[in-house]
């Protein structure tokens, strides 16, 4: 490399100069303050003297000095010329003005800028062998050398890894050119350029901005938990090597064998050895751990290598051709697979070793069985809570293994195979009706075992379940079937209860009272505030009415204990009870059979268990039941092992985290319907959760919807006042839309370019932030950081609210709802200059005060008739029946959540009709938002959670139509 000093030789010595070059001269450092990156430089040699010089890079140098290089080139040449450069200047000074950014404008130039020359350089980047270019380097004595540069086309990829140092973690970035690796220290970055030695690389955009934000936003290097959230950020995009710096989660569970089965060249049988642990499928040669990261969290799953092994030999075992293949799968020809029956011998003894064979349905060379498949069955008996079956499950003439069928059916697998070499077909139709008995039931020697209580999961009509019916009394059928219809008094309430029941709470008390009557128990699900206490006291009176002398348990958190007894003695003043709490607590006193009821906590049963559980009851009730949705966990251990004769739980949210919270709750109420917990977690948890498997999800809803009872406010609604829900349309400003419109265009650009390099799997963090981005415009550009809000503060949503409020509050009390905490403090600062009194809370403020707060809004002498409150902090748990008026500013994605809030005020105790606004701006985002809620399914629905799945089942197509013009 030479450096040639930028000066002028006299004018003596030019006349001696015999030879020129052309090259690009490129300034990567006035990217940072200026537009001027890019001129022509002249290198004229002659007589042993060199002169330099620069001049703006214009069309017509374009024409005169590149006329040799491609057209494709010559284009995009052009956009880097002084013309084209003014042309975007104009631009960006009309966009500035017209939004009248409150950023300075040099830092809006600057990010601008940094854009247009990377587009251009991208799409010149296939040329780059075809041009010299030069660059200014300032050298010891802040002189400016000019010197040649290679702008190389390879593209250099990141990758990350935490390392650990004396004050902690950081993050470091690592550079792979050319397959060789080098640190991030061993080269230099001026903006989007990656400078080692004399090569100029250039990153991608992706790349650029993820080292931008690591410089501007280092996390701390003692704060562990921002490193790993940084972490958990980069690995969205990019390989982040964590050398074991984090806590790990060791997963040391038996290794579940299985075959996956596939074709090979369309000639070759394929197996392939896997295993599952926990759940999560390992394959390959054997090492002792095997690593990896779901959800940010690690996972060292310890193998099994005797397992394992084992598995391998019973493979090799099958065919002399598969000990001489040792690729970590084994294949057989499609004519030796079917010679004497090889593979359907094979078959058979695979699923006798409880092997779970995989693929079976995708397989193409086999022939499909002519013959539908036929269930027949009777039952032999019915012993306490099970049902013994003589089960038939054939094709044709073949009479089905049940033990194997079983096997293949919670293999998720939809096919058999038969004695004569073809494919029998397990259609939808009947692994509707017979998928449930198959999986959940147990072959025995004497016949196929299953629940009782599945004949009522089991309800159809259809020829064949209709059999199962005959194990519950045709009496009790008949008020089943009536309470279905919503028949009146199928029981009535005891006349001692001093409580007159709303119709669905009478439905509830009918629903408990049916269940106990074939032993079964369930849980109530109602939504907070329906009166799950009142139903369950009444159930309780009828029990105790049919079956007297039995003690009854009420297992609940301590703060509700004494609230349970006060309304016993509230309705059923002559149904005695006790509190066994306290270090006075005497289980002699408690059960010297004076009392009827014992009311405990569920750490006091903990504590007492071999006290309490070797007790008969005759009704166990837990409240709160999610207070045992670990199955893990020691109180959940106590209260599975209560004996009573009928067990109900009681929880408005009994789905916290996931599907599997409901096991213990379901198991609980119904002792061994749903299996094992490793069989419910495997069977619908994961399925759902993880996989979002919409055959499970109907499987466990068609399974359990007869054993939950779940009503929200809108299925009780007309028994409270009328509610009305309205939509405000409003229209932005120009200026708001302008605003609106050219960020959405950024998000758009950079939202595709990402699912389209990387996927949409790896692109929702980007989704939720630029939805997030949108609504937070639609709300107020105040809600972005100064620096974006080109500034635009005014907001049509803030003025349209303020003036509903203006006339509603005369006589009205009124509820405003946000997601966004800084929106209710700007809405708080509108109603202190518009002199409107109110009360404010969020996550932040403490319980008492908001206690405080609640209470005075409610008193009909306060004066205060607004409540601003964040969405999250007020959605449950509160009553606010004084407001009438309800209105949300921003529309969430999950409507259960908007419901929750609206029902604050419209619940029991309201006695106004109640109107609900939510705030929308037309033709954005919002209005998207709501369409796409009103076309999705989402899984908490057709279960009974209320989870956030609105995001997670959002497609390209949704999101073109999100982000659209």
């Amino acid at each position: 490399m030479y450096k040639i000093p930028i000066k002028h030789l006299p004018v003596a010595e030019k006349l001696q100069l015999t030879h020129k070059k052309i090259a690009i001269l490129l300034m990567p450092e006035n990217l940072a303050n200026s537009w001027d990156f890019c001129k022509l430089l002249f290198i004229e040699k002659g007589n042993g003297a060199v002169q330099v010089h620069s001049v703006k890079f214009q069309l017509k140098h374009v024409k005169k000095y590149f006329s040799n290089v491609p057209d494709e080139t010559n284009i995009i040449l052009n956009l880097l010329t002084d013309e084209s450069v003014e042309k975007e200047i104009d631009i960006v000074n009309v966009k500035y003005q017209k939004l009248r950014a409150d950023i300075a404008f040099e830092d809006f130039s600057r990010k601008v800028s940094i854009k247009y020359y990377y587009d251009a350089l991208s799409h010149l980047r296939p040329y780059f062998p075809t041009l010299k270019f030069y660059t200014q380097i300032a050298n010891c004595k802040n002189k400016y050398l000019t010197s040649p540069i290679h702008l190389n086309s390879t593209k250099p990829i990141l990758s990350f890894a935490v390392e650990k140092l004396l004050k902690g973690l950081y993050i470091k970035t690592n550079i792979e050119i050319n397959g060789k690796q080098y640190g991030f220290e061993d080269c230099k970055r001026s903006h989007f350029f990656l400078i080692k030695d004399t090569e100029y690389y250039l990153l991608s955009y992706k790349d650029y901005t993820t080292l931008e934000w690591l410089q501007h936003h280092k996390p701390k290097p003692t704060d562990t938990k921002e490193i790993k959230e940084a972490v958990i950020q980069l690995e969205e995009d990019y390989k982040v090597d964590r050398n074991n710096n984090f806590e790990k989660k060791n997963i040391n569970t038996p290794a579940i064998p299985r075959i996956f089965l596939s074709e090979l060249n369309n000639t070759f049988l394929m197996f392939t050895p896997q295993w599952t642990y926990d759940g999560i499928i390992v394959e390959g040669a054997f090492k002792p751990f095997f690593e990896t990261i779901i959800n940010g969290e690690e996972l060292t799953i310890e193998r099994n290598q005797e397992q394992e092994q084992q598995l391998i030999d019973k493979i090799v075992a099958l065919h002399p051709n598969f000990s001489k293949q040792r690729n970590g799968y084994y294949y057989v020809s499609f004519a030796d697979a079917q010679k004497k029956q090889w593979f359907l011998k094979s078959y058979h003894y695979l699923l006798d070793q409880e092997i779970q064979l995989i693929g079976m349905d995708m397989l193409n060379h086999f022939r499909y069985s002519a013959y539908k498949i036929e269930t027949k069955h009777e039952i032999i008996n019915s012993k306490g809570n099970t049902i013994l079956l003589d089960m038939k499950i054939s094709f044709g003439n073949e009479h089905l293994n049940l033990n194997e069928l079983q096997k293949m059916v919670l293999a998720g697998q939809k096919s058999v195979l038969l004695k004569d070499g073809s494919i029998g077909i397990l259609n939808e139709e009947w692994l509707q009706q017979y998928g449930t008995i198959v999986r959940h039931g147990k072959s025995l020697k004497e016949g196929f075992e299953i629940s009782r209580f599945m004949a009522v999961t089991l309800k159809t009509e259809s020829e064949g379940i209709s059999l199962f019916k005959k194990v519950i009394s045709e009496q009790w059928w008949e008020k089943w079937k009536r309470w279905q219809m919503e028949e009146p008094n199928v029981f009535t309430v005891p006349t001692s209860v001093n409580a007159t029941l709303r119709p669905y709470q009478q439905r509830g008390f009918e629903w408990l009272s049916l269940l106990s009557e074939i032993g079964a128990g369930g849980c109530l699900a109602d939504d907070m505030g329906l009166g799950k206490t009142l139903q369950t006291i009444c159930f309780l009176a009828r029990f105790t009415e049919e079956n007297p002398g039995c003690i009854h348990i009420i297992v609940t958190p301590s703060s509700l204990m004494y609230n349970w007894q006060q309304e016993f003695q509230k309705f059923t003043p002559h149904i005695s009870t006790t509190v066994y709490h306290g270090n006075s607590r005497n289980v002699d006193e408690a059960f010297n059979g004076k009392f009827a009821v014992v009311i405990t906590s569920y750490g006091t049963l903990r504590s007492d268990a071999e006290k309490l559980l070797p007790m008969q009851y005759g009704l166990a009730v837990i409240d709160e039941s999610h207070n045992i949705k670990n199955p893990s966990a020691q109180i959940t251990a106590v209260v599975q092992q209560l004996q009573a004769v009928v067990r109900i739980a009681l929880s408005g949210t009994p789905v916290i985290n996931n599907t599997f919270d409901l096991y213990s709750q379901l198991n609980f109420s119904l002792p061994g319907m749903f299996g094992s917990r490793e069989f419910f977690k495997r069977e619908y948890a994961d399925a759902i959760d993880r996989d979002q498997n919409v055959e499970k999800i109907a499987a466990l809803q068609k399974l359990t919807a007869p054993f939950i009872l779940r009503r929200t406010k809108e299925q009780v609604a007309p028994d409270l006042p009328e509610k009305t829900e309205s939509i405000l349309w409003c229209s932005m400003s120009n200026e708001q839309q302008d605003l609106y419109n050219d960020i959405q265009e950024q998000i758009k650009g950079n939202l595709f370019k990402d699912i389209k390099t990387d996927g949409l799997g790896k692109s929702k963090l980007a989704v939720i932030q630029g939805i997030m981005k949108l609504r937070q415009i639609c709300n107020s550009p105040l809600l972005l950081p100064q620096e974006e809000r080109m500034n635009v503060t005014k907001s049509v949503k803030t003025e349209v609210l303020m003036a509903e409020l203006t006339n509603v509050l005369k006589q009205h009390k009124a509820l405003v709802f946000s997601q966004f905490t800084t929106m209710l403090d700007i809405l708080a600062k509108e109603c202190d200059e518009a002199g409107i009194d109110y009360f404010h809370f969020d996550g932040k403020t403490p319980p008492a005060k908001r206690a405080e707060m609640i209470n005075a809004f409610q008193q009909k002498d306060c004066t205060t008739n607004l409540f601003l409150i964040s969405l999250k902090a007020g959605n449950s748990g509160i009553n606010l029946t004084a407001a009438d008026y309800v209105f949300l500013f921003d529309p969430y994605w999950n409507k259960a959540t908007e419901q929750q809030a609206i029902d604050r005020t419209h619940r029991i105790g309201q006695v106004n009709k109640v109107f609900t606004y939510k705030i929308i701006c037309k033709n954005t985002i919002e209005e998207k938002i709501i369409l796409l809620q009103n076309k999705k399914q989402k899984i908490a629905d057709e279960l009974i959670s209320e989870d956030d799945g609105f995001i997670k089942s959002l497609t390209e197509d949704d999101l073109q139509f999100l982000f659209g013009g």
